[in-house]
């Protein structure tokens, strides 16, 4: 191999020295930003191109007597290793590596080791190293100044992110320091506000409570005007019906010389009579299954077998019930007038009839049939102190039995005609109770026990 071939194979190895340092520092440049993810490809190309500059510099100084040469091979292979290292950094960061698989395959392929140990070689070499040296020096400085810019642009990242991360800081703490200071605020918000629930809720406690106390007042004064049954179907459907009754009992009676009784008292004093005598017979009545169906000044009715029918039961219940209220007032004086006595004449009748809810304002459960009209006439056409019964009454008590009946004879019943009519003096083996006259006590003093209840 003569000088001149000599001269143009080290130029060559040069020249691709230069172009993986100048792939360096363009590598470099160009990933100032992303330097992170390709400081691996860097790092292994720096490695390539100092082990090729030991190789060239060892290849300068060859003679036929010495070792570097395969000292050289050595350091020819670990260079090979880190580029063929960068180029799969470069493929897996996307990056075009032609030039260096073609500077890797002419290493690989070239007998770059494979030089003539001659004295011409020597010349040759060191020539070469010095320009090659020299052209090193230059990329170095200029590397240098791409480590100045590199450096400076890492103090500024470095200083962004720690201002960064002094801002967060400082938010954090203002967060932390108004959490701190609104935390007492929310406490007493909080137990304000629980407080507040509580009250309300104890005020919501108290006003259900007040409410059902109300409904229960409202359902009992119901109860008093209207049958529970009705009362409940009644709420349950808007409005009830009238309903058939096949037989049933009614009850009449009204105080003998009430209107005499009136026209000499006030009002005050007539209804303090009725009032205590009333009572009375509200108090007797709860002992039987009957129902009060109202009264009209001094006329008391009530009736058995309705709103509930009870099978043949409801003439022997008005009939007891009417002998007790007899007993109960035989004896009584009219309270304003204490000389006077206290007379009431009492007429029952049994029959059908027809009942139903009559109105809307003011409902009221009313009774409607020629069996109430005779009964209305057994009590006007009555004496005082004795319970006058019609023939129908007699004979469903008959079919009971073990009750005192008298025939009284023919009766001319207005509207009727002539009736056979009897007594009902009686019943066989019954204890009569107390008489709870000594109840019927001063009007002022029941108005003050209403009030306080």
């Amino acid at each position: 191999m003569n000088k001149r071939d000599l001269s143009k194979r080290i130029s060559i190895y040069q020249q691709i020295n230069a172009v993986l340092l100048v792939y360096l520092v363009r590598c470099v440049k160009s990933t100032k930003s992303v330097l992170w993810r390709y400081l691996s490809a860097v790092y292994e190309l720096v490695y390539t191109i100092d082990e090729l500059s030991i190789i060239l510099t060892l290849l300068t100084n060859v003679t036929p007597q010495n070792r570097e040469q395969i000292e050289a091979q050595n350091h020819l292979a670990v260079a090979l290793e880190h580029l063929q290292s960068t180029i799969q950094y470069l493929e897996i960061e996307m990056v075009k590596t032609s030039d260096l698989d073609e500077i890797l395959s002419f290493y690989k392929t070239s007998s770059f080791l494979s030089l003539n140990n001659t004295s011409m070689a020597i010349d040759v070499w060191r020539d070469a190293a010095n320009n090659y040296t020299v052209k090193t020096y230059n990329n170095l400085k200029e590397l240098k100044d791409i480590q100045k810019n590199l450096w400076s642009v890492v103090r500024d990242s470095a200083a962004r992110e720690i201002w960064i991360a002094r801002r967060t800081m400082v938010l954090g703490v203002s967060v932390l320091a108004v959490v701190l200071l609104a935390a007492p605020v929310l406490v007493v918000l909080l137990q304000h506000t629980l407080a507040t629930i509580q009250i309300f809720t104890e005020s919501i406690e108290l006003s259900t409570q007040q409410l059902m106390a109300e409904k229960q007042k409202s359902d009992m004064l119901l109860s008093r005007m209207l049958p529970l049954p009705v009362l409940r179907r009644l709420r349950a459907q808007r409005t009830v019906p009238a309903e058939h009754f096949d037989a049933v009992t009614i009850y009449f009676s009204d105080i003998v010389g009430f209107t005499s009784i009136a026209a000499s008292s006030t009002p005050m004093e007539i209804i303090n009579m009725l009032n205590m005598l009333y009572r009375m017979f509200d108090d007797t009545i709860m002992n039987y299954n009957v129902y009060k169906v109202e009264t009209i000044g001094d006329a008391y009715m009530v009736v058995s077998g309705l709103p509930q029918r009870n099978g043949n039961r409801h003439a022997s219940e008005i009939a007891d019930m009417s002998l007790a209220l007899m007993h109960n007032v035989q004896g009584a004086r009219v309270p304003h007038r204490p000389h006077e006595a206290l007379r009431v004449r009492a007429g029952l009748n049994t029959g059908p009839c027809v009942a139903g809810v009559v109105g809307a304002t003011m409902p009221r459960y009313c009774l409607f049939g020629d069996t109430i009209n005779t009964a209305s006439r057994m009590e006007s056409t009555g004496e005082p102190m004795k319970i006058h019964i019609s023939h129908t009454t007699k004979a469903a008590l008959d079919i009971i039995g073990n009750y005192i009946v008298e025939s009284r004879g023919l009766v001319d019943v207005a509207g009727k005609g002539l009736m056979e009519t009897f007594w009902l003096l009686g019943k066989v083996g019954q204890v009569q109770p107390e008489s709870p006259r000594c109840r019927l006590q001063d009007y002022d003093q029941n108005i003050l026990e209403l009030l306080i209840k």
